[in-house]
């Protein structure tokens, strides 16, 4: 075995030990800040800033020895753009991922790019970030109202859909799709209503898809539908089909329209493994393997104190073959409960110090 082959070799078997011991995390039901995950936190991020050479390299630029971290908060965020013009990824730079998620972004922007390793690792810490909020997905029924990601076939929350479908017993996932197609959506809930379905419906839609339907729905339709048990996620984003509208607007529209329910929400990125859930009020909680952290908007060595509004960051201890922390383009605040709002997009950033966009490697 060459010297290339061997070094992607011991990657991949450092990735599956990772893997393992996150799972067995898990499994003890540790919580984030506990000293078990602080130590697991640090190895990954040694490992990651060791073996990718993108991570290194910023590391590096922000003149930080990994080995003297002995903090979470000590460690370097990488800001979500890189993604846009760099592979990130813990393997040899020749690599080939066998999956590549890309994000939408908007008309003439480029797309952020995730290489994953191994598509059953997502799917099974999507399903179990999930279930931790909502319990077992077997026997729900899965809807997605996703337009714009279904003309796609590289879209992470197509997947993640997808794989939810399947785990619940759908045998025909792509049936349970919906584009703009409002009556075969409406057609979906009455066949259910009159079967007496009686387990958890989840409706997982687009911003702007959702408020079209709602808007197009007659109030003896959303009634007759009172009686499943029907939970409407957005799951973020007009993607210029309008306005942009604050959360709260968003839910009153959604939930006063069908039924005064409380709407739901999916805050979750191309280049993360793990998704943050809401069950209402815009109130999001993370799955123990992920922490959000607020920053400064310019100054990465800055963290904001509870309350306050700021940079999104994002310790994602799933995804251990790409970047685990990542410096998002989203502006939020968190809470002393542990939850965590996202309050709108802070877009064209540019990390004060270090403008990674500009090396080379």
């Amino acid at each position: 075995m060459d010297a290339k082959s061997s070094n992607q070799s011991e990657a991949e078997s450092k990735v599956k030990h990772l893997r393992e011991e996150l799972r067995e995390l898990i499994r003890l039901g540790e919580q984030f800040g506990s000293s078990k995950w602080d130590t697991f936190a640090l190895k990954v991020f040694r490992f990651q800033a060791a073996n990718n050479a993108v991570y290194g390299r910023y590391v590096a630029l922000r003149g930080v020895d990994p080995q003297e971290v002995k903090m979470c908060v000590d460690i370097p965020f990488l800001p979500v753009e890189t993604f846009q013009s760099h592979p990130v990824h813990v393997f040899a730079p020749d690599w080939k991922s066998p999956t590549q998620f890309k994000s939408s972004g908007t008309s003439g922007s480029r797309p952020s790019i995730h290489h994953v390793d191994d598509i059953d690792w997502y799917h099974e810490m999507a399903l179990k970030g999930f279930e931790l909020f909502f319990g077992h997905a077997h026997s729900s029924k899965f809807l997605g109202l996703l337009p714009g990601y279904l003309e796609r076939n590289d879209s992470s929350l197509v997947d993640m859909v997808r794989h939810f479908m399947l785990v619940s017993g759908d045998a025909n996932p792509e049936a349970s799709f919906f584009m703009r197609n409002w009556s075969a959506l409406e057609d979906q809930l009455n066949r259910l209503r009159e079967e007496n379905f009686e387990n958890n419906i989840y409706l997982l839609g687009v911003t702007h898809a959702l408020l079209q339907w709602v808007d197009s729905l007659d109030t003896a339709t959303a009634l007759h539908w009172s009686a499943l048990k029907l939970h409407i996620f957005e799951t973020g984003g007009m993607k210029g089909q309008g306005p942009e509208l604050v959360r709260s607007e968003v839910h009153d529209r959604i939930g006063k329209r069908v039924f005064n329910q409380a709407v739901c929400s999916e805050y979750g990125m191309t280049e993360l493994l793990s998704q943050g859930w809401s069950k209402g009020n815009g109130l999001f909680r993370a799955p123990c393997w992920m922490q959000v952290l607020v920053g400064s908007l310019d100054d990465p060595r800055e963290w904001k104190a509870r309350g306050q509004q700021g940079r999104l960051h994002i310790i994602d201890l799933a995804n251990i073959a790409s970047c685990a922390f990542v410096s998002t383009g989203d502006i939020g605040r968190c809470h002393n409960d542990g939850s965590f709002e996202v309050l709108g997009r802070y877009d064209h950033a540019e990390v004060r110090g270090c403008n990674l966009m500009a090396f080379d490697l």
